[in-house]
């Protein structure tokens, strides 16, 4: 019988080499999805206006004397400035971008660098918020010119390559953040997802491994990123490497789906059986892959020192006649096909 079990041996190995793409292409895309709804749900743009305009954050009192101060015709920079904080406020927004054309025209180089920066971030955000893409990108791009280590300006700059599709632009601005917000979590999160998207793995990997050390980063995101790492690099036949990347996301979520599925087929192709075994067992009391994880447990039975070839047997014909929603017909008829196989050795043996 062990000579049977070594004969078959070629045959296993390489039928959980196949099923080890069978849910790498969801878990991308999955993981895509992440991506762009992060990019949705930060609106640099308006987070921005929100956060750096005095009247949005003004007391009522404080609020009323500028109300006041505007009611009057304005002539300087300051009155033009103040009224397009009372339309921000009331999300005004094209009235805000006229005044802020405004401020734009009066200001002189001497009142220095910093307010024309505010004021161009400011007519680049409003331009963002009205749908005006390419004027807003102009704008931004001036204004990084003008100081560039303002973080925020880059921060926008991401949110319009995000809505129109250009990914390594918005690698660049993410990483031009980073470089002045180092413990930014949730843009390195941003950014590693979206290299990991690009198949950029090394790039991903990098700043993985910075949210691993640092924190800061929901430990489920963290633990999807090195998911997704590790399926590419399953892809790539590094199973070693993928193993050492799917055990650094169970110690950080043991509960994602597939995961254990996946830690068990690599130790299965390392020819670590027993840990196999467990593996593929935590993902069946997990309901996770179960066809697929009782198969690979069947398969990594038969290839332990000494295999219960009872658990064995009862895997694999679970595998076999498996008709659950998510039931894979090529399982069904591979389990078959092993089943089979070991039907005629033990016939053979008789």
């Amino acid at each position: 019988m062990k000579q049977e079990i070594r004969r078959i041996k070629p045959w296993i190995r390489w039928t959980a080499a196949l099923l080890a793409l069978a849910l790498i292409f969801i878990i991308g895309a999955q993981s895509w999805t992440a991506v762009t709804i992060s990019v949705q749900e930060n609106n640099a743009a308006q987070t921005y206006l929100a956060e750096q305009t005095d009247y949005v954050n003004a007391s009522q009192v404080q609020r009323l004397r500028t109300k006041l101060q505007t009611l009057t015709q304005p002539v300087i920079l300051e009155d033009y400035y103040r009224l397009a904080e009372t339309h921000i406020a009331a999300e005004e927004y094209e009235e805000a971008l006229a005044c802020i054309g405004q401020c734009l025209e009066l200001y002189r180089s001497e009142y220095g660098e910093s307010l024309q920066a505010d004021l161009l971030l400011k007519k680049g955000c409003l331009l963002t918020i009205l749908g005006r893409a390419d004027e807003a990108e102009t704008v931004m791009e001036q204004v990084v010119k003008v100081v560039p280590d303002l973080a925020d300006a880059y921060l926008v700059l991401a949110q319009l390559h995000a809505a129109g599709g250009e990914i390594q632009a918005l690698a660049a601005d993410l990483e031009s953040y980073l470089d002045l917000q180092a413990d930014a979590a949730d843009m390195r999160l941003l950014l590693a997802q979206v290299y990991l998207a690009q198949g950029q793995t090394d790039a991903a990997l990098e700043h993985a491994v910075l949210l691993y050390a640092n924190g800061g980063a929901p430990d489920t995101d963290v633990a999807g990123l090195f998911t997704g790492l590790g399926l590419s690099r399953l892809q790539m036949e590094d199973v070693a490497g993928a193993f050492e990347l799917f055990t650094t996301a169970l110690s950080l979520d043991d509960t994602i789906d597939s995961l254990c599925y996946y830690a068990g087929l690599c130790c299965l192709l390392l020819e670590r059986y027993d840990e196999a075994v467990d593996y593929y067992s935590r993902s069946i009391q997990q309901q996770s892959s179960v066809q697929l994880s009782c198969y690979g447990r069947g398969a990594a039975e038969l290839m332990r020192n000494e295999p219960n070839m009872e658990q064995a047997a009862e895997d694999l014909i679970f595998a076999a006649e498996y008709d659950g929603a998510d039931a894979d017909p090529t399982i069904n008829s591979q389990a078959e096909n092993l089943l089979n196989t070991l039907t005629q050795s033990n016939k053979t043996t008789e």
